[in-house]
């Protein structure tokens, strides 16, 4: 993928030889060094705290004053079947409860907090096949990495592997999820 020189909210995407122009979602551009529509510049408010005494101390913090809309606007998911931990099989799948298009996902609560990082053994977290993240990398606070989410079953670890985005929320984690390829497949939590 390469930037488009005249339209940074815009980037070229090639593929079987055929150039495709593609829209980073408003307001943001793309970003040919991370490969992926970001924020044009981080906004930040600076904090300069007073501190009555005889030797004057100022401190500046800066910190992000906005993150990226799916920080507020996704689903939570407090579903504890999903846990690593759980050995029972129940025949459930994401298949159903998501579809082609991503939709964006907080684990919370009974659920856990991620998507498990390792490989999981197949039948765990109520399905035959256990979804999990293969080399994950954790972004930094406002940001998005696409990660790959594999899923266990057959007796090969990374089978109907799928390309995912991750956003650190600065506190918790979405995730851009779809329909895993197998019927009889769900992402594991941990």
């Amino acid at each position: 993928m390469f930037e488009n020189p005249t339209d940074r909210s815009t980037f070229w995407h090639c593929a079987n030889g055929i150039n495709y122009l593609k829209n980073c979602p408003s307001p943001l551009v793309w970003s040919q060094a991370i490969q992926t529509c970001t924020w044009n510049e981080e906004p930040s408010t600076t904090i300069t705290p007073t501190i009555t005494s005889t030797d004057i101390v100022s401190t500046t913090i800066t910190t992000p004053s906005s993150l990226p809309s799916q920080c507020l606007n996704y689903t939570s998911i407090t579903d504890g079947t999903r846990r690593t931990t759980n050995i029972h099989i129940l025949a459930e799948t994401d298949n159903t409860y998501f579809s082609k298009t991503r939709t964006w996902i907080r684990f919370e609560g009974d659920a856990g907090t991620r998507i498990a990082e390792s490989t999981v053994p197949s039948n765990r977290c109520g399905s035959e096949g256990a979804g999990w993240l293969k080399h994950p990398q954790e972004p930094e606070i406002g940001e998005t990495v696409t990660q790959t989410a594999c899923f266990n079953m057959l007796g090969m670890s990374c089978i109907w592997p799928v390309k995912i985005p991750m956003t650190n929320c600065d506190g918790f984690f979405v995730y851009g999820l779809v329909a895993p390829a197998p019927s009889n497949a769900r992402y594991c939590t941990i």
